[in-house]
């Protein structure tokens, strides 16, 4: 009777969305259409969700969050609907964002209902409702996101393979460039990416592996895009419901604490972003854990109970073949998935006992699946490493900056870091600090996994010039970073932990909301700048940017943030305060709305000291940016912004004193002979004339000593010197400001 019920719920909710998508109420245009068909659907699901997680003994939702949740819900409907008669045209962004909020109300308002059913000792067969609750909410979020946001950096070749796969069954490309097969699910023209492998006959291939396009051909073939795009949202819900399970292996009596990594691992970023996104990593991630567990199980490290105790020897060999599966199936998916492959080995073979016969079988299966993966590519495109050469594995030849940047950026960054785009992962840091002072076999799982992978691809710039929403890199590693924060519950109730839950929780959700509701701000690609931090910088007519760290753009703060950080949360989180004192939650959102402020009073009252000058709150009057946007690698550049002859910028700047040194460093981008004049004013006061002479090379300019008038702007104009042809132009790089 129960399944008749739920399959009747599903059967109206399907029924529904049918009704809506025949309707002529939703323009075709419409970029909340897909939304709105897909709505009636995602109620049922969850109505038909909820009533099971009861019968497994899940808590009833109280009666005034569910009628907070009706009356979100029909105030949603109404404003989609009834959009034009109440004048709603235009609105889809706060729309788009209203939804993500009630969105996140019913899936906190699940999460702690569902509480109960982890019991009082975590089972190695989390239930069900654990994978749809996140696979739920990553299709709500879908539509609105694909819509906003279309397929973008490695992502239409992946569709494009997969395309090839599924209707050509190859994966030569040569015909689906020329018959324009990429229009199912791009709108602009796609090419070859640069460096992309041909054969020997001149057939054209994809730099790609055709592993995960071959996971999306069926569903593709089925639903073309969105049957992709529900494949990824798929594993990525798998991922979370494995590392649910991992929980069980480590922390086998803390569901506490399980439920608070899993719902941040779920429902925040960046796994949230990536969802609906086409990325190798999610599936890495999901393979890794499935090895992590059967490495677990090998050695009878698991939760108690029937259900999870040591597997009997007959069924050994089943976890050893789960266990080689896994780690065959990370190269297949991408080569330098040989650096989480090998290592994952190696810790079996130690976890379960050093037996030398595991020893010589997985060592030689992953030589010959290395080796047969390199001779394929060398005999078919030439190259065994595709596009890659082998210098770029030589640890050698980085330096010390590049392993700080890349590292601290991974985490501290402020548009590609962890950090950055949820804060919340910083409780990451006092909970690392915590299990290594118990010696938990987790940190030593995470560091195999994780640091022969990282140390190859931390310092090279591709982690953050790839085209992708933030910690992309490191992605594989998430999951066990999670798992990190599992002990951290013991210790909520105590205040540091309350303050600090409470002001990183309110953050993370704005800017939950914030991504999902503008999918195309994670893309931070074009100009190595923060899409968020641009916008308040326009808004406000100050520089924002100083304060917050950048490995793309390092900065003062690039070097100080990742100490500060990593003292200061764990002083913060063991604070000496206990019990209810001083309403710990109240305190940590107080302080964040004070830290807000705070940060917009000091971008308009700290000195000025350094003006980047292709930054947002310069308001420019010519020129371009350089290097142009969307180059990749901006690291290998002095980004800056070019100034013809007759164009100008005007910088705000916070004066610090009556008196300052200046310094300026530029190049000049010859054209035809003559002097070139740079003008710089503050206001309508003149302070120096600069003739810019060195042809492509930069030069520093100083202005030992200069009176500064009562302004707030400082103002850069080119102008023609005396016999010059004009046409020439300058590229500045930035301007350095010493109060006196």
């Amino acid at each position: 009777m129960k399944r008749l019920e739920l399959g009747g719920t599903l059967l109206a909710g399907s029924l529904g969305s049918l009704l809506v998508a025949r309707s002529s109420w939703l323009e075709a245009d419409d970029p909340l259409r897909t939304t709105a068909i897909l709505l009636p659907f995602l109620v049922a699901s969850f109505v038909a969700l909820g009533r099971h997680a009861r019968g497994l003994g899940a808590r009833r939702l109280p009666p005034s969050r569910r009628a907070l949740e009706l009356l979100g819900l029909g105030g949603f409907a109404l404003a989609l609907a009834a959009r034009p008669r109440l004048g709603l045209e235009g609105a889809e962004l706060p729309l788009a964002a209203a939804g993500a909020l009630l969105l996140a109300l019913v899936v906190g308002s699940r999460l702690l209902a569902w509480r109960p059913l982890l019991g009082r000792e975590l089972s190695l067969r989390p239930a069900g409702v654990f994978f749809f609750l996140p696979l739920l909410a990553y299709l709500a979020i879908l539509p609105w996101s694909t819509g906003q946001r279309p397929p973008d950096g490695d992502e239409p070749w992946y569709l494009l393979v997969t395309h090839s796969l599924a209707y050509d069954f190859d994966s030569e490309l040569t015909n689906n460039y020329h018959q324009g097969d990429w229009k199912g699910f791009l709108s602009r023209p796609m090419e070859p990416q640069p460096g992309d492998p041909h054969g020997r006959g001149g057939e054209l291939y994809s730099r790609h592996n055709a592993l995960l396009p071959l996971m999306l051909a069926p569903a593709y073939r089925l639903a073309g895009k969105w049957g992709a795009l529900a494949t990824m949202a798929a594993l990525a819900a798998a991922l979370a419901w494995m590392t649910l399970r991992l929980a069980a292996r480590y922390f086998p009596s803390q569901p506490a604490g399980a439920l608070l990594a899993y719902g941040l691992l779920a429902f925040a970023p960046p796994l949230l972003l990536y969802s609906g996104q086409i990325w190798v990593e999610v599936p890495a991630a999901l393979a890794a854990l499935v090895a992590i567990d059967a490495m677990r199980a090998l050695t009878g490290e698991s939760a108690p109970g029937p259900a999870a105790s040591t597997e009997p020897r007959r069924r050994r060999w089943r976890q050893w073949l789960v266990l080689a599966a896994a780690i065959a199936f990370l190269p297949l998916l991408k080569i330098r998935f040989m650096l989480l492959a090998a290592p994952l080995a190696a810790l079996a073979w130690w976890r379960t006992g050093r037996p030398w016969k595991v020893a010589l079988v997985l060592g030689a299966a992953l030589g010959a699946l290395g080796g047969g993966i390199l001779l394929h590519n060398q005999w078919l495109y030439g190259n065994a490493l595709k596009i890659h050469s082998w210098q770029e594995v030589e640890l050698h030849h980085y330096t010390f900056g590049q392993y700080f940047l890349g590292g601290t950026g991974l985490f501290c960054d402020a548009a590609f870091g962890l950090f950055g785009c949820a804060p919340l992962w910083l409780l990451s840091i006092p909970a690392g600090g915590k299990l290594l002072l118990r010696r938990h076999p987790l940190l030593l799982d995470l560091e195999v996994l994780s640091l022969p992978y990282l140390a190859i691809v931390v310092p090279r710039s591709e982690w953050y010039g790839g085209w992708s929403p933030p910690f992309r890199y490191a992605l594989v590693a998430l999951p066990l970073l999670a798992l990190l924060l599992v002990p951290l519950a013991e210790e909520r109730r105590r205040f540091g932990p309350r303050f600090l839950l409470a002001a990183l929780g309110a953050v993370t959700l704005a800017l939950t909301l914030l991504w999902v509701s503008v999918p195309g701000w994670t893309y931070n690609f074009a100009d190595g700048r923060t899409y968020l931090l641009d916008h308040l910088a326009r808004s406000f007519g100050a520089d924002f940017a100083r304060f917050l760290p950048s490995s793309v753009r390092p900065r003062l703060a690039s070097w100080l943030w990742p100490p500060v950080l990593a003292v200061g949360l764990p002083a913060l989180w063991w604070w000496p305060l206990r019990g209810r004192r001083g309403r710990p939650a109240a305190w940590g959102t107080g302080v964040v709305v004070a830290l807000l402020g705070l940060l917009i009073v000091a971008a308009h009252r700290v000195p000025t000291g350094r003006i980047e000058l292709e930054d947002a709150q310069v308001v420019k009057a010519g020129g371009h940016l350089f290097p142009d946007p969307w180059v990749i690698d901006r690291t290998r550049y002095r980004g800056g912004w070019v100034l013809l002859e007759g164009d100008r910028l005007e910088a705000p700047v916070v004066p610090g004193g009556r008196r300052l040194r200046l310094a300026l460093e530029a190049q000049l981008m010859r054209r035809h002979p003559g002097p070139v004049l740079l003008e710089l004013s503050a206001g309508e006061t003149v302070l120096a004339e600069l003739t810019v002479t060195t042809n492509r090379t930069w030069r520093r300019y100083e202005l030992p000593d200069l009176a500064w008038p009562a302004v707030r702007s400082l103002r850069l104009s080119l102008k023609r010197g005396p016999g010059s042809e004009g046409g020439n132009a300058v590229l500045l790089d930035f301007v350095e400001l010493q109060w006196q």
